[in-house]
């Protein structure tokens, strides 16, 4: 029979208590790896940001080719100082139209430091007629129209993805975390496109303002009443008008997007 004495109960005792607080220190680090693989199971359960359609990259590119300048800085700046600033007033629209070389002196004059100024005096730098200058903003005027056109096909489809997917995610959003976090991915997904899609607005009816402020600089040059020019504004006004309908329809979608995101 073992006796035992006071050393041996402080020691037996210690062991004791030495196998509790180790159990208890197990218990936290257990605790604690199991919460670790718990908020990295959940971290690796969020999805990846969703990749571009067709129809997104085809936005982006529509957009930044509406953004495009018609006339770069470097040939504004040529234009007016070989011409405005070089006594060149009316730039040559032909030996028997000098009268309306004249004539268009004084509204150019007046919109030389303005972009529609430089636009139509970089025009008639390059043409001699007047005639071939407004056949000449006239096909700027189509081209902006075609990539208006292409760019609203593209919003379209954008427009209808947007909303078909976010439906299909708030219908869903109380089944887990998971497709709460796609839900709030697709949002922000829709505000990045609706912000291109405001931007390509704003580029479309900045050009809008050039053509009719262009526009109006030869209509003042043709005040004479040069029956000749007629047909070509005509030409030139109805593309103009096609240009504002294509922003009307722009912003229809701009609105649309605007609602379901």
């Amino acid at each position: 029979m073992k006796k035992y004495g006071l050393t041996s109960c402080v020691d037996r005792r210690a062991r004791r208590n030495g196998n509790a607080v180790g159990w208890r220190i197990a218990t936290c680090v257990s605790l604690s790896m199991l919460l670790l693989v718990g908020a990295c199971t959940t971290d690796s359960e969020a999805p990846p940001l969703p990749a571009q359609t067709q129809a997104q990259q085809d936005l982006d590119t529509s957009s930044e080719e509406l953004g495009r300048p018609l006339v770069t800085d470097t040939e504004q700046e040529g234009t007016l100082l070989g011409g405005l600033l070089g006594g060149a007033v009316g730039f040559g629209v032909g030996a028997g139209r000098r009268d309306d070389s004249v004539h268009l002196a004084v509204p150019v004059g007046m919109l030389a430091g303005s972009v529609a100024g430089r636009y139509v005096a970089a025009k008639q730098a390059e043409y001699s007629e007047q005639v071939a200058v407004i056949e000449s903003i006239t096909r700027d005027v189509q081209n902006k129209n075609q990539e208006a056109g292409r760019t609203i096909k593209a919003m379209e489809v954008v427009v209808a993805e947007h909303r078909a997917r976010l439906l299909e995610l708030r219908a869903a959003k109380d089944k887990g975390r998971k497709n709460e976090v796609q839900l709030k991915q697709q949002v922000a997904v829709a505000e990045r496109d609706l912000a291109t899609m405001k931007q390509a607005v704003g580029k479309t009816e900045e050009h809008l303002a050039l053509f009719g402020d262009a526009r109006g600089i030869i209509v003042t040059d043709s005040a004479s009443g040069d029956v000749t020019q007629q047909p070509a504004m005509k030409s030139m006004d109805g593309e103009i008008e096609s240009l504002r309908g294509r922003i009307r329809s722009m912003h229809k979608l701009v609105s649309e997007l605007s609602s379901v995101s």
